[in-house]
């Protein structure tokens, strides 16, 4: 099947360069600014019964830790770990999208609540501390915005569509601003509405390396592009390839009009001469 590649900028007519102001964007969260360094807490690692497995090599490795932060509220909604969401960015940028890895509080307040142990009368709640969101860090993974990505918006790229990335960063659970969904290209197309917290993420991206995965993709039409969910296709009742209007010398409104019987059928070109075909039926 014809594919292309999309990490070989050079053969694809589709490549468009970054902006000077979507790649300074870029650099800035590469080299981290804006963001908050890890906590200066014992190492640790999330475990898949959502409790925490300490790194240290001693009799506590591997057990679980009542500390760790299921869950935070910002408002009346409620984020936990997996969770995707909007995140605050400069002023006239787009937002920023992150799934939520785990949370952690501020090394300044794990003081505050060891002292306030010695003192019953201002001894504040796990709770208490866990859903101040200026109190507590938040590790995330980003979505890169086609625009982002070193390669920049590529003809095929969905207007609402992100890519999966291994850039990690702390920041704070303040510049939280809603929750989101990322769903597959499938699922999306399911869809029988899109609104602006809809997405979808059909490549995972190497931030590091500008790599993608998958690095090969299925392509449709004249024009040899990756599929755009945001662009109507016409499919031949023949060979069953799909078409935009446009490469065919014709209009979605013609379209329409000559297809409103649910039986009819459009062939293509070649299927109407090798076939013998009408154009449509």
């Amino acid at each position: 099947r014809r594919t292309l590649d999309n990490n070989n900028n050079n053969n694809n007519k589709y490549y468009v360069s970054a902006t000077t102001k979507e790649e300074t964007r870029r650099k800035k969260r590469m080299a981290g600014e804006n963001v908050l360094p890890p906590p200066p807490s014992t190492s640790t690692l999330l475990n898949t019964t959502g409790g925490v497995e300490n790194n240290n090599n001693n009799n506590n490795t591997n057990k679980t830790s009542k500390d760790v932060i299921k869950y935070i509220e910002l408002g009346d909604e409620t984020y936990n770990v997996h969770d995707v969401v909007s995140m605050k960015a400069p002023e006239g940028e787009k937002p920023y999208i992150a799934k939520i890895l785990r949370f952690d509080v501020h090394a300044d307040e794990k003081e505050k609540k060891k002292a306030d142990k010695n003192n019953e009368d201002k001894k504040e709640t796990d709770e208490e501390i866990e859903n101040r969101a200026d109190k507590i860090n938040v590790h995330v993974s980003w979505y890169y915005r086609p625009e982002e990505s070193a390669s920049g918006r590529k003809a095929f790229h969905g207007e609402h569509e992100v890519f999966a990335s291994d850039h990690t960063d702390w920041v704070k659970a303040s510049t939280i601003e809603s929750k989101i969904h990322v769903y597959t290209l499938a699922d999306y197309q399911e869809l029988q509405s899109v609104n602006e917290k809809s997405f979808f993420s059909r490549f995972a991206y190497k931030a590091a390396t500008s790599e993608f995965k998958p690095d090969h993709v299925q392509v449709f039409c004249k024009c040899s592009m990756p599929y755009n969910p945001d662009l109507f296709m016409v499919e031949c009742g023949e060979c069953k390839e799909w078409f935009h209007p446009e490469c065919i010398g014709t209009s979605r409104e013609d379209l329409d009009k000559n297809l409103k019987n649910s039986d009819s059928e459009w062939f293509c070109d070649e299927c109407v001469r090798t076939h013998k075909r009408p154009k449509i039926t």
